[in-house]
C-alpha cells in the first residue's frame, strides 16, 4: 500500500491487471433492433455494444432512447461513432469541441447500464496533424477519467491503409480491439464479391488488417475479429465471381428478421440462396446469382462454412473471439453455430 501511495500512476496499470476486460464474443446492438431486444442472443456474448452514439460536428454525442433490457444486467458498453476524416478534423481540431465531447462522454459513463466505451473511430484518408494530436490528447483523458471510474474502454479498428489516428501510445490505452475483417466488398463496391477475404491484393483482407494491430504492438488475446452477419445483393454485368456492379448494393441480413424490427430491408440471404441456387467462390463464400429482366443480379454474404474457413488461422494463433455486427441479423444462427466451433479449438 505504501508503494502504491508514492506512486499513483501505478494504480492503473494494476487495476487493469486486476480485472478481466477482453471478452471472448462480443455483439454489436443497433439501436433500430433494440426494441426487441429481449428476442435477441444478449446471453450467447460475453460483451454488448449498444451502436451507437454519433459524436456530431460540435462534439456533442446524439442520445438514443435505450429501451430497457438492451443491457445486459451488468452493463453494456456504448459506441461512440465518428465517420469520416472531415468529421474527425472538426471535432478533435477544435480544443472547444473536444473539451465537449469528452464531457458528453463522461457523463455518458455515469449511466447504471453503460459498463465502458466503445470507440468507432473511422475515415478514409490521413486527417490533418494536428486533428491527430488533439485526438490522442483526448484519448489521454478520457482514459484516466474511465480508469478513476473502474468503467471499460475499447475500440474499432478499421480496415484503412490511410487513416491512422492510433499510435502505440494510444492503442496500449484500451482493453481490447475489435479488429475490421468486413467490407472487402461494400455497397458501393465497383466489382462483385465476399465481404470477408484473405486474398492479399484486397486491403481489407484478414491478414493485412490483424497486420496494422500487430504494428501498434497490440496482442493476438486482445483483438476479437468482426463477423458480419449482413451481406450485399449487387445488379450485376455478368454471374461470376468479381462481374462489375452495376448500382449500389441492397442490404442483406442473414435470416429474416421480424417485420416489426425491420420494415424496409427485408432481403434474407439464406432464403435467396435457396430459392436461387446457393454457389461458392474459391474462398467458399457463399452467393447466389439470378436474372432480373435484362440482367443479373448477385446476393453475398458469410455463413459458417465461409467463416470457419477463413477464420481457422486466427482461431488457431489465440485471437480472443469474434465479434458480430449486428446482433439480431441472424436471429441467432449463426452466431451460436460459429460460438460453439470456435471454443472447440
Amino acid at each position: 500500500m505504501r508503494l502504491l501511495a508514492a506512486l499513483p500512476w501505478l494504480r492503473p496499470a494494476l487495476a487493469r491487471a486486476d480485472r478481466p476486460r477482453i471478452p471472448r464474443a462480443l455483439g454489436y446492438l443497433p439501436w433500430w433492433m433494440a426494441p426487441g431486444s429481449e428476442a435477441l442472443p444478449l446471453k450467447s456474448v460475453e460483451r454488448v455494444v449498444l451502436f451507437d452514439a454519433p459524436i456530431g460536428a460540435d462534439g456533442s454525442l446524439l442520445e438514443r432512447d435505450w429501451p430497457k433490457g438492451a443491457a445486459p444486467a451488468a452493463g453494456a458498453e456504448l459506441a461512440l461513432t465518428c465517420f469520416g476524416e472531415g468529421r474527425f478534423e472538426e471535432v478533435f481540431g477544435d480544443p472547444r469541441r473536444r473539451a465537449r465531447l469528452l464531457a458528453q462522454a463522461l457523463e455518458q459513463l455515469k449511466r447504471p447500464y453503460v459498463s465502458g466505451l466503445h470507440l468507432d473511430i473511422e475515415g478514409y484518408a490521413q486527417p490533418a496533424p494536428g486533428a491527430v494530436a488533439g485526438f490522442r490528447a483526448w484519448l489521454a483523458q478520457l482514459d484516466e477519467r474511465r480508469r478513476a471510474q473502474d468503467k471499460a474502454l475499447s475500440a474499432f479498428y478499421p480496415a484503412s491503409d490511410s487513416f491512422a489516428p492510433y499510435d502505440a501510445g494510444a492503442a496500449r490505452r484500451m482493453d481490447y480491439w475489435v479488429a475490421q475483417l468486413y467490407d472487402a466488398h461494400w455497397a458501393e463496391s465497383p466489382a462483385t464479391g465476399p465481404l470477408v477475404t484473405r486474398r492479399a491484393g484486397n486491403p481489407v483482407a484478414v491478414p493485412r488488417a490483424l497486420a496494422r494491430l500487430a504494428a501498434l504492438g497490440v496482442a493476438h488475446e486482445a483483438v476479437l475479429l468482426s463477423v458480419p452477419l449482413y451481406g450485399w445483393e449487387w445488379p450485376s454485368a455478368a454471374e461470376h465471381p468479381g462481374a462489375a456492379a452495376l448500382g449500389r448494393g441492397r442490404l442483406l441480413t442473414y435470416a429474416e428478421t421480424p417485420a416489426a424490427l425491420m420494415p424496409n430491408d427485408r432481403l434474407a440471404a439464406t432464403v435467396l440462396a435457396a430459392r436461387h441456387g446457393l454457389r461458392r467462390d474459391a474462398e467458399e463464400t457463399p452467393y447466389y446469382a439470378y436474372r432480373d429482366g435484362g440482367r443479373w443480379r448477385q446476393g453475398w454474404f458469410e455463413d459458417l462454412h465461409s467463416l470457419t474457413r477463413k477464420l481457422a488461422p486466427e482461431r488457431a494463433l489465440g485471437y480472443a473471439g469474434p465479434a458480430f455486427f449486428p446482433l439480431g441479423y441472424d436471429r441467432g444462427e449463426l452466431v451460436g453455430a460459429l460460438l460453439r466451433w470456435w471454443s472447440a479449438r
